[in-house]
């Protein structure tokens, strides 16, 4: 017999966006419940997609050694001496500390939990389907989040039974042991992340893209930066404009193949990541008895308040589509709810940054110098090279670079785009200038502590106002 549960917010997904959207409507003094389809709180990000894979990037720096090796000339470990078992172990430690501290959060604020698939019956109730295909709850709500996020988009026909030599971001922590070799299919963010991380593990690891360059969408010279770094990793190689007709297994059975089109041969390799996009979790849901629409793309559809077509229900995460990160997903969650509740909201900020967890590290925040040249924008760059702060060489990293642009005429802070170990950290001092306006002259006459790459802004700020005549500066 099904649990009938009627509440005034049934959030469906229980990653960034839902889990804090369920929060703040429980600090609304409003029932709640979260339903996911994994069983687990944290959704995909937390069991899946972005902690696991930060946390497999930490774990291999600190076994391997590797940013220190290039500075310091230490020796890095192969994948002979680091096993899967190794990973996994750090791993399972963090998501098991992280779904823990969920838990808790949940239980302090008396949120219930169903666990299934949940599908729209009507425009005020869904049913929620256990793995046996079998109906565990009949839920009625007031008010719904869909926040089921995304899943790794599969363009092209994979081999039948190949889990093992053909996997995506969901699939990869499930490998049974670390390749000798390994394709990367796809130049974006995930598949340049995984590719730096793989071969700083000491695969061999070849990276592939139909495009001719890499995560295009960052500022132009931060991406040559990147694309020179990964140049000099020996076991890394990167074929730019090539695409693909077919995949398959080898004739032995024991790896993979991937054909060319346009006859430029195939390329072969013990194991093959697969990262070529992502798309809504949506085909489950019957948004169709609910009266919410899609776009184009098949994300849902929502106006600035994070609004679906139909009033009551509400959708935040990677399923609305870009930008689709957990940083941005965590606030849009805690504003749809706070809109829907008519709580004191605010417009989603303007001005937010992007991290890319790849080796080295990549991070910007406000417009890239390209975006200012087509607006006509007056103004001028700021560097600091890591070899030029004290912190770069103590942490074996001096490639890294800190790149402010600014207006040339009323010094204010336009854009900050970070290259090199602790780009992700170092953005958010740029991310508040930028919000609060802030002219360069500010990081030129505060004081910094000593040894830091925060250090960086001074040095950059400098750099900067030098290029400004005298009597200006």
């Amino acid at each position: 017999m099904a649990e009938q549960l009627q509440v005034d917010l049934a959030v469906i997904g229980a990653g960034p966006a839902g889990q804090k959207g369920a929060i703040q409507g429980a600090k609304a003094n409003k029932q709640v419940v979260v339903i996911d389809r994994l069983g687990l709180l944290g959704g995909a990000c937390l069991n899946q997609g972005t902690v696991p894979s930060k946390t497999l990037r930490s774990a291999i720096l600190d076994m391997t050694g590797f940013i220190q090796s290039a500075y310091h000339g230490k020796q890095m470990r192969g994948p002979k001496e680091i096993s899967v078992d190794d990973l996994r172990s750090f791993m399972e430690k963090v998501i098991a500390a992280e779904n823990q501290v969920l838990a808790e959060e949940c239980a302090n604020n008396g949120i219930h939990t169903a666990f299934g698939s949940a599908r729209f019956t009507g425009p005020n109730t869904v049913e929620v389907v256990d793995a046996d295909g079998c109906v565990s709850h009949v839920i009625t709500a007031g008010n719904f989040l869909i926040a089921t996020g995304s899943s790794p988009r599969h363009p092209l026909a994979l081999p039948p039974d190949s889990d093992d030599i053909f996997v995506d971001s969901d699939f990869i922590f499930r490998m049974n042991k670390i390749p000798e070799s390994l394709i990367v299919l796809g130049g974006g963010i995930i598949g340049c992340e995984y590719a730096t991380m793989f071969a700083a593990l000491g695969v061999k690891v070849t990276l592939v893209d139909r495009r001719d360059d890499l995560l295009r969408m960052l500022d132009g010279e931060i991406q040559k930066s990147f694309e020179e770094y990964i140049s000099h990793i020996d076991n890394l190689e990167v074929r730019l404009g090539l695409a693909i007709d077919q995949l398959t297994r080898s004739a032995d059975g024991t790896g993979a193949e991937i054909m060319l089109k346009d006859g430029k041969g195939k390329l072969a390799a013990e194991c093959v990541f697969y990262s070529m996009g992502r798309v809504a979790n949506v085909e489950s849901l019957q948004l169709d008895k609910a009266g919410v629409e899609l776009d184009e793309l098949g994300n849902i559809k929502v106006n600035p308040l994070f609004q679906t077509s139909t009033g009551h229900i509400y959708a935040a995460g990677d399923v609305i589509g870009a930008p689709a990160l957990a940083s941005t997903s965590v606030e849009q969650g805690r504003l749809a709810v706070r809109n829907m509740f008519l709580l004191r909201s605010h417009h989603f900020p303007e001005f937010f940054p992007y991290g890319i967890y790849t080796i080295p590290e990549i991070s910007s925040v406000g417009p890239t110098e390209e975006e200012l040249q087509k607006k006509g924008v007056h103004y001028e760059v700021g560097r600091a090279r890591y070899s030029e702060i004290a912190r770069g060489p103590i942490a074996g990293d001096t490639q890294g670079l800190i790149k402010l642009l600014f207006h040339a005429e009323t010094r204010e802070v336009l854009g900050v785009h970070i290259i090199g170990t602790h780009a992700t950290e170092l953005i958010s001092l740029g991310q508040m200038a930028l919000s609060f306006r802030v002219q360069i002259d500010y990081f030129v006459d505060t004081i910094f502590n000593y040894p830091t790459f925060a250090e960086g802004y001074r040095i950059a700020a400098l750099n900067g106002l030098n290029k400004l005549s005298r009597d200006d500066a």
